[in-house]
């Protein structure tokens, strides 16, 4: 007698709570690598447009990395006094609008304004995701949702590829930030 292994058996016994966690959870961090990739993706046309040297274009991702450690904190209070639902839902839209807003930056400082703000919301996903699929999740489980979660950042990066790949060259750089 053969037995099949079902790695994925444990998805379709979870709770529909512990499924929309794992979904709002995993679209955080896939959107997260999303931009993180978009930025390296356009970074090239940013130096030509802005004349920046490769200094400040470093520093300005170090700049977003570290205003991630920052909103991790700052979001992980908000989300202990609003739910982590809500506050998940304030981290996405906070980058979502950083995101757009650096297809408008006119200066390499409105740019680094733009991409700190991004990092507050990055920084807070990451933490209220994770602890929002923590949290709801059966111990018995957690650890492979928690995996799984993470795991949408690979298919982030794959799509901000796809989307630098087909709009870059036509409606360049800004177009990019805007999806």
């Amino acid at each position: 007698m053969v037995v099949r292994a079902r790695p994925f058996a444990w998805l379709r016994e979870a709770s529909s709570e512990e499924r929309r966690a794992l979904l709002a959870g995993g679209l955080g961090w896939l959107l997260d690598a999303f931009d993180v990739m978009l930025y390296a993706m356009v970074l090239a046309h940013l130096m030509v447009h802005f004349g920046m040297a490769k200094d400040t274009a470093g520093l300005l991702n170090s700049l977003t990395l570290i205003a991630s450690a920052a909103g991790g904190v700052l979001f992980g209070f908000i989300a202990d006094r609003v739910g982590r639902t809500r506050a998940l839902m304030a981290t996405i839209l906070v980058y979502s609008l950083a995101s757009g807003a650096c297809g408008l930056a006119q200066t390499i400082l409105q740019l680094g304004v733009f991409r700190f703000i991004l990092g507050l919301g990055m920084g807070g996903e990451w933490a209220t995701g994770a602890a929002l699929v923590a949290e709801t999740w059966r111990a018995e489980h957690r650890g492979k949702a928690l995996a799984l979660m993470q795991s949408s950042w690979a298919i982030g990066e794959g799509l901000a590829a796809l989307v630098a790949g087909i709009l870059l060259r036509p409606y360049g750089w800004r177009a990019v930030f805007f999806v």
